[in-house]
């Protein structure tokens, strides 16, 4: 008994070929338009949009914001809640405001969580005159900061003020495609002044 094996024929390769072509042209078409939508939001960006953007972030990660600490221009230490509740700042309570040059964003350092489930003497109490930024670039060093993006686009941002002056002191100024736009970075929860 002999079996005879059937091939594809010639009308049925060309029509697989044509149905391929067709799906391969859409799969191009979805990844160039996507390339070209981001290529263009990472070039256009509004200063004004992106500081809303920002506080409405902040207020997301940190919803009881007790007050600026310091600021160098660059980089802007907050106090983001009292969750020991001490009336002094403690490091898992700490984060920081940086702008990224390279990318463009505004980031929120903080150390992780992680770090202090893993050792618990790592949780620290600070005075009010500290230095919050050497205490950043102590953590940064020693690998415990994570950092959530707040704002992205922009061409550059500094931070005015001091903070230790109050809510009103500290404000940050964006800059994006020759726009500026200045956000007051405040108290969501007015507190006394830390002891």
């Amino acid at each position: 008994m002999t079996r005879s094996i059937r091939g594809f024929t010639l009308i049925e390769v060309v029509v697989a070929a044509g149905l391929l072509s067709i799906v391969g042209l859409a799969i191009v078409a979805f990844v160039t338009a996507f390339a070209r939508g981001a290529g263009a939001r990472a070039r256009i960006s509004d200063p004004a949009l992106e500081g809303a953007l920002l506080v409405e972030r902040l207020r997301a990660v940190a919803p009881a914001l007790r007050a600026p600490l310091a600021s160098d221009g660059e980089t802007a230490a907050l106090w983001l809640s009292d969750s020991v509740p001490s009336r002094t700042v403690h490091l898992s309570e700490l984060g920081w405001l940086r702008f990224d040059p390279t990318m463009g964003d505004i980031v929120l350092e903080r150390v992780a969580d992680t770090h202090f489930a893993e050792d618990r003497g790592l949780e620290t109490e600070f005075e009010a005159d500290d230095d919050f930024l050497a205490i950043r670039e102590d953590s940064a060093r020693d690998g415990l900061l994570v950092s959530t993006i707040l704002a992205e686009g922009l061409d550059s941002a500094r931070f005015v003020g001091d903070g230790r002056r109050g809510a009103d002191d500290l404000a940050l100024e964006l800059e994006a495609e020759r726009a500026t736009a200045r956000v007051a970075i405040g108290p969501v929860v007015p507190e006394e002044p830390l002891r």
